[in-house]
């Protein structure tokens, strides 16, 4: 009789596995596409200025004797190479304030081309961040919804992906289901790239209604 039982339930809930199973599935093939689309419409490396009222603001806070250099050439550049994750110097200031903007690469690392082909080589490598919570269609759309690993799980983000290009346009952060901020994302075309020209970063709470703007971009192939 107990054996019966047993064999009932594995029928019963062998479908619903399989259910389970599939959105998971979908949302991997659909990243492996992505990632190979990302990977040849995406420069090996890439370098650029990050201009925007933020990064103004934050430059004048500097004290005049961290200066290496007079105001004007005090810049934020930011550097990129597939398989890494982005890195943001501020130039010709001292060691101390250098890396003043390094919190906001974690920030980057999240946000459209990077979270693709950045150092998750791999579905596997991805995963290990990222725990896959929903793939739905919307329109012309896909909306993925992931949570962070970890320490970070009371955070997700959910991306709106254009169904045609797989770019990603739009980032919405949340805290324990409670969106805290959205992030768009705007693209251009330098040579036969396609790069992140633009993300404007507003938060619920009104805080932050901000953009950044990538200029001086330079490519390269190697």
């Amino acid at each position: 009789m107990n054996n019966i039982i047993k064999k009932i339930f594995i029928i019963i809930l062998f479908p619903i596995c399989l259910y389970s199973e599939e959105p998971k599935n979908d949302f991997k093939e659909l990243y492996s596409k992505m990632k190979e689309k990302y990977s040849s419409i995406y420069p090996k490396t890439f370098e650029a200025y990050i201009e925007g009222k933020i990064i103004e603001r934050q430059i004048s806070t500097i004290p005049t004797k961290n200066y290496t250099s007079s105001k004007d050439k005090i810049k934020l550049k930011f550097a990129f190479t597939q398989g890494t994750k982005p890195t943001i110097i501020l130039e010709n200031v001292d060691s101390f304030y250098k890396n003043m903007f390094e919190i906001f690469e974690g920030v980057l690392e999240t946000t459209g081309f990077y979270a693709i082909v950045g150092n998750s080589q791999n579905f596997n490598s991805f995963s290990s961040k990222f725990i896959f919570e929903s793939l739905k269609e919307e329109n012309e759309k896909y909306k993925i919804s992931l949570r962070a690993n970890g320490d970070n799980k009371d955070y997700s983000i959910t991306y709106t992906i254009d169904k045609e290009n797989l770019l990603i346009e739009k980032a919405e952060y949340y805290n324990k289901k409670s969106k805290i901020y959205d992030v768009d994302i705007f693209y251009t075309n330098i040579e036969k790239y396609t790069l992140p020209e633009i993300i404007k970063y507003k938060s619920l709470d009104g805080a932050v209604n901000s953009e950044i703007k990538f200029v001086n971009i330079k490519t390269s192939s190697k």
